[in-house]
């Protein structure tokens, strides 16, 4: 079944399965993408105070792109991404389980285009806190109704 934007709610919650990165994941990653120290000398990101090295906000977002994805987008009729307000709440480490959800918060209609605006607030949680949230503005159709065919 496809999902359109007349499916869904605010409040509607769709909860993620869980990851578990590991370092040689965090490394690999960095070295390609965001290769800062921090994500790819581990000794080197321990004298910076941080115990070891730490995950790429971009490759943390990665991670939940992939579960909103696996979620949601991949059932979706259509849509395309208008903005997305990103925040970095805690480092990810090595050996770090993450989980999370993401949660309808608005849902705007727009029939003379055929479409709805809905805005998405998601997160990102390891055992003890979020370490990633998002808010999301994508347009999703809306489904088509007999009034729409000429």
């Amino acid at each position: 079944m496809s999902l359109y934007a007349d499916d869904l709610e605010p409040g509607q919650s769709f909860a993620f399965g869980r990851y578990t990165i590991s370092e040689a994941e965090i490394v690999e990653y960095a070295r390609r993408w965001d290769p800062i120290f921090i994500h790819v000398d581990p000794d080197a990101a321990a004298r910076a105070g941080l115990g070891g090295v730490i995950a790429s906000g971009l490759h943390t977002l990665a991670i939940y792109q992939r579960f909103a994805v696996e979620a949601i987008w991949s059932r979706a009729a259509g849509g395309v991404g208008r903005t997305m307000d990103v925040g970095f709440r805690r480092p990810v480490r090595p050996g770090t389980t993450l989980t999370g959800r993401a949660t309808i918060h608005r849902v705007e209609p727009r029939p003379g285009r055929g479409d709805a605006v809905v805005t998405i607030h998601g997160e990102l949680v390891d055992d003890e806190a979020v370490v990633l949230t998002v808010v999301n503005e994508s347009v999703l159709p809306l489904r088509a109704t007999s009034d729409d065919v000429p």
